[in-house]
């Protein structure tokens, strides 16, 4: 694999290589990740968390607080810890980010004016390019796109899913009128996603009843049904901390802007219970929204923000939610009279656990990512592959010229920025954290046999490699500047 002169190591750079492998290894092991399981904490109705044991299985979760709604009696459960720097048991009172269910919400607030304001839905939104409707805002079908354009919020985007961080940073009312006002309208009257379209609907609803999007909500839909609990402010104390699959903690999701879309939204079962309760009586302000009126897919049609899908055994009025950290789902069936909220803190869909309580079927979340679990093997592999190529190579090629200096420098910082990220992201749900251990000893191994030929190399065998190195070590700090930025 290899081109070499025959020549081994000496004794002194081979114990010098292990040693550096064993260090790199127990830093490793110390520093692993633990993919969230399902722990044995219980509260609440014990038949319940069962049951909800039973829909979730053990992996790709932390913890699940349950609402289950069944003819206007309420039961509640939660399995698994909160997380964060004290764990404790989650129960209905425990506060979780709830991400696009806010959107339903959204929704409502639309239909209560419709309902009492005189606002005509189909009328063009004031000041939004296009004559764009509050209805086709609140249906995904304006064409706006799913989120703003722009280098900025793509590079927060990308970042993000790397660092756990929060994609939606800094962006304000004014950068998301901004963003719907310059988009490219594209596929209007086809549902399709948007964060951006439906951002614009709840700050436009608080334009005109004069008042901020999240005291609006508060007063039409939150107040009204006793949701004391739910907020749009800051991470609260006490709440639920949200993890990915590699085991990570996730930052909380923030904007001003997206708001109406969900963002820095947190409630819990309890509080949800109350919303869900409220629409299968017909009793809840903007109840209208949850009526479909519009075709997404051949199984499901939408409203103001309620999606109605058709299942093998009736119908459910539903919305789910996830952040980086957490997933939500709330649905009900209104003919068999029975609701459900489901939350978790964790990047694992729950939609499936909501379905099954409401005696439906949904297709379980996929135990393994194949993409990411592409990226991390390869990542692996380009770490330690390339650190040996450098350390073993003896005579050059067209393509490798024989080491020096600042090929060992540009080397070891390569391969210290894929251990990193892929750290950070790899798929640790799936391949055992003991493969990062091997493969980051490995690769320390590579780079002290080539530390250690520090003194027989030249500084540079090519003039060019001064630029490519300095190219090369300037990119490796923009990108780490990046991650650490989101």
């Amino acid at each position: 694999m290899f081109q070499r002169s025959g020549r081994w190591p000496t004794p002194g750079r081979l114990t010098s290589a292990l040693v550096a492998a064993g260090l790199a290894a127990v830093v490793a092991f110390a520093a692993a990740p633990t993919p969230p399981r399902l722990g044995s904490a219980t509260t609440g109705d014990h038949a319940l968390a069962e049951a909800v044991r039973r829909a979730a299985g053990s992996d790709g979760h932390r913890a699940l607080s349950v609402a289950l709604i069944e003819n206007g009696v309420v039961r509640t459960a939660g399995v698994g810890d909160s997380g964060g720097p004290a764990p404790r048991p989650v129960d209905a009172s425990t506060l979780f980010e709830i991400g696009s269910v806010g959107k339903a919400l959204t929704g409502m607030v639309l239909a209560d004016m419709v309902a009492k304001d005189g606002l005509d839905p189909r009328s063009p939104v004031p000041g939004l390019q296009g004559s764009i409707t509050y209805e086709e805002l609140a249906s995904h079908r304006s064409g706006l796109p799913r989120l703003a354009g722009g280098l900025g919020p793509l590079i927060r985007g990308a970042t993000a899913n790397y660092t756990h961080g929060n994609p939606y940073a800094g962006q304000d009312i004014s950068d998301v009128r901004e963003a719907a006002n310059s988009a490219e309208l594209s596929g209007r009257g086809t549902v399709t996603y948007s964060n951006l379209g439906m951002s614009v609907l709840g700050h436009a609803l608080g334009e005109r009843a004069k008042l901020p999007y999240t005291e609006l909500l508060k007063r039409r839909v939150l107040e009204p049904l006793g949701m004391k609990a739910t907020t749009t402010a800051p991470p609260p104390a006490g709440r639920a901390h949200g993890y990915v699959e590699a085991g990570h903690e996730a930052d909380p999701w923030t904007s001003d802007g997206y708001a109406p879309a969900g963002m820095g939204a947190w409630s819990t079962s309890a509080d949800l219970a109350l919303l869900v309760d409220a629409m299968l009586k017909g009793g809840a302000p903007g109840s209208d929204a949850a009526t479909p009126r519009f075709t997404d897919d051949e199984t499901s049609r939408i409203g103001y923000g309620w999606y109605t899908t058709r299942t093998a055994k009736g119908e459910v009025t539903w919305h789910n939610g996830g952040t980086g950290g957490f997933r939500a789902y709330v649905g009900f069936d209104r003919a068999g009279g029975r609701g459900v909220v489901v939350l978790g803190n964790t990047d694992r869909d729950v939609d499936h656990v909501g379905l099954r309580l409401l005696g439906h079927e949904g297709p379980r979340p996929a135990s393994v990512n194949p993409l990411l679990l592409t990226i991390t093997v390869g990542l692996l592999l380009a770490a330690v592959v390339t650190s040996w190529e450098l350390a073993t190579r003896r005579t050059p090629t067209r393509n490798r010229p024989q080491a020096d200096r600042l090929g060992i420098v540009s080397v070891t910082a390569n391969a210290a920025l894929v251990l990193w990220v892929v750290w950070m992201a790899g798929a640790w749900g799936t391949v055992p954290f003991a493969v990062f251990a091997l493969v980051a000893a490995a690769t320390a191994a590579g780079t002290a046999l080539h530390v250690a030929r520090w003194r027989e190399l030249p500084t540079a065998r090519q003039r060019s490699r001064w630029l490519s190195t300095v190219v090369g070590l300037v990119l490796d700090a923009v990108i780490v500047a990046l991650l650490l930025m989101t």
